[in-house]
Formats: structure tokens, sequence, C-alpha cells
């Protein structure tokens, strides 16, 4: 009886938990249960919540290890024949990847992707950003081996991060932000293109064809994120050019490889919105 007359005065109240679990249930002894605050869960809820972040931690290094390591052969034969390409038809033999640079790849391939799932949880919105850096891991290590980005790396990146997009708007009805990440990664280009008529030393037009990857994967996350991306980058580039003066290793007409920056600009902003 005293339980009843203590649910029904709760029912007239209307003390509901926000998760649809009520405040005050009594358990088998006629004990009432402790609250919970608003934003706790159940101690079962809070062990699942921990398992699923360990289980993408682990799920997506593993799987951006792996794809990293497929990824390096491709990476050869793709700079090689761009190497090819830039020698007017002279075939030039595939550059070898030191074991130090094969797993630095690798690794890096697999670590961003994990912390970023371990700390965003598993959802298919999250896919073409990841996907973006790993591209940027690859055409990183051949822009600074080689001050190339392959083309056909770059498209491939492109058409992967564009697709993932469309897939993840159709999941999860999101073509509003469809929309404005194509908007943003439309002016990305332009901008860039624009750089690249006033001085090509500044950008060169590998970045150019690069841009609309770029664009789209971090204004997806959040147009913030694109303009947080890009000043990051610029601002690796200008400190790593400051310091080739100083120590005469440079000067003002080197070329820095400014895909390998855009590359570490991304694994930061993935960490920071993640």
């Amino acid at each position: 009886a005293a339980g009843l007359g203590n649910l029904v005065a709760q029912h007239h109240h209307d003390e509901f938990h926000p998760s649809g679990v009520h405040t005050n249930v009594l358990n088998e002894d006629h004990e009432a249960l402790p609250a919970l605050a608003p934003n706790q869960l159940p101690p079962r809820l809070q062990g699942s919540r921990a398992m699923s972040a360990d289980l993408a931690l682990i799920g997506g290094a593993t799987v951006g290890m792996a794809v990293g390591g497929l990824l390096i052969p491709t990476t050869r034969r793709e700079l090689a024949a761009a190497l090819t390409r830039a020698n007017d038809g002279i075939s030039v033999p595939r550059p070898t990847v030191v074991r130090g640079h094969r797993v630095a790849l690798i690794l890096a391939s697999g670590c961003i992707p994990g912390v970023v799932l371990f700390r965003g949880g598993w959802s298919i919105a999250s896919v073409p950003p990841l996907l973006l850096f790993l591209g940027l891991v690859q055409l990183a290590y051949c822009d600074v081996k080689r001050h190339l980005l392959p083309r056909t790396m770059v498209h491939a990146t492109t058409a992967c991060v564009a697709g993932s997009a469309i897939l993840a708007a159709a999941a999860d009805r999101l073509w509003h932000g469809l929309f404005i990440s194509l908007l943003c990664s439309a002016i990305f280009t332009a901008l860039f293109f624009v750089i690249n008529l006033i001085n090509p030393a500044w950008i060169s037009f590998g970045d150019v064809r690069l841009a609309p990857a770029v664009g789209l994967g971090l204004a997806w996350i959040n147009p913030m994120a694109l303009i947080e991306g890009f000043f990051l980058a610029n601002l690796l580039a200008a400190v790593v050019g400051i310091i080739m003066l100083v120590t005469h290793t440079g000067d003002r007409k080197s070329a820095l490889p400014f895909g390998f920056y855009m590359a570490l600009a991304t694994g930061a902003v993935l960490l920071l919105w993640s």
C-alpha cells in the first residue's frame, strides 16, 4: 500500500527522470532506490558506454592502421607515376619506403582515428573527415619526399570524402549540413585558386586540386573547423619557414610541403573537435 501510494504521488507530481526511469522506483524490498543526477547514467549503462568507447578505440586504430598499411604500395606506385609525368615520360623506379617511414605512416593512420572514435563514439557522420585524414597521411608522405601530390591519389581522396558525406547525409538526413559543407569547399577551393594565380610558389596547383577534399572533409565537422585547419596549417608552415631562414637551411624561395602541414592541421582539428 505504501509503495502504491508513493507511485501515485510521484505520478501526480510528474517527477520522472529525463531518461524515462522513475526517480523513486521501489525495489523488491520496498526500499527506494537512490535518485540519479540529471546527466548521470545507471552503473550498467556507464559500463556499457566505457566498453563501447574501448571497442571504438581498438576498432578505429586497427582499421586505420590496416588501411594505412594497405595504401603504402599504392602510394609508391602513384608517386612513381607522378614523377614519370614530371620528367617528360622518363620512367622513374618506385621510391623505397624505409621501415621507419612505413611504421610512422601506419601508426599515424591508426592513432588519430582510434582516439577520435574513442572520444566521439561510432557514427557514420565521422567517416568523411576520417577518410580525409587517411588520404592526407599518404599524400603528406609524397609531398615531403618529392614535393608532389599524385593526381590520382588526390582525386581518389576527394571521391571517397564526397561519397561518404553523401551516404552519411542520406543516412542521418543531414542534407543541410552537406550543402553547407559543399559551399565551404567551393569557397576554399576558389581561395586556393586565387592564391595560386597570384604566386604559384605560395600554393601549388596540386594543393588547389586537394582543396575540395579538405574543404568538404573539415567543413563537414563545422565551417569553423575548416577555418581553424587552414589557419593552423599556415601557422605551422610559417614557423618552419622562419626556422629555415634563421638556421640558413633555406631562403624565401624555398618550397614548403603544404600538404604535409595540412595533414598535421587536419589531425589536430579532428582531435580538438572530437
